[in-house]
């Protein structure tokens, strides 16, 4: 089985900026994504958990394409880094059947 070297970004969003950064991902190349829910965590500003209830709702944005892809959606996203509060992380993967990405 042929495996293939692609890059998997992650980014930790509130719910409502989904299409704008859904948007922002294809307009990088990235062929589509995943949006999966987030129930809580912890970091460098304390623990929190899902709040559907007052609106701000976290989850999961995954995309799987190339490190121009990568690449490109970096530099489109770091000014929204900070003012809309998103964690970002970026890893290299392997997948099965590239051609779908």
């Amino acid at each position: 089985m042929q495996l293939s070297k692609m890059k998997r970004v992650e980014i930790l969003l509130e719910e409502q900026l989904v299409p704008k950064l859904g948007r922002i991902v294809r307009e990088a190349g990235f062929s589509g994504h995943t949006v999966m829910p987030v129930l809580q965590g912890s970091g460098g500003g304390g623990a929190w958990q899902d709040e559907r209830l007052t609106g701000s709702s976290k989850v999961m944005l995954l995309a799987i394409g190339t490190a121009e892809d990568a690449g490109q959606l970096l530099e489109a996203i770091a000014p929204l880094l900070d003012s809309h509060r998103l964690l970002l992380t970026i890893g290299e993967v392997e997948v099965i059947r590239r051609e779908r990405f």
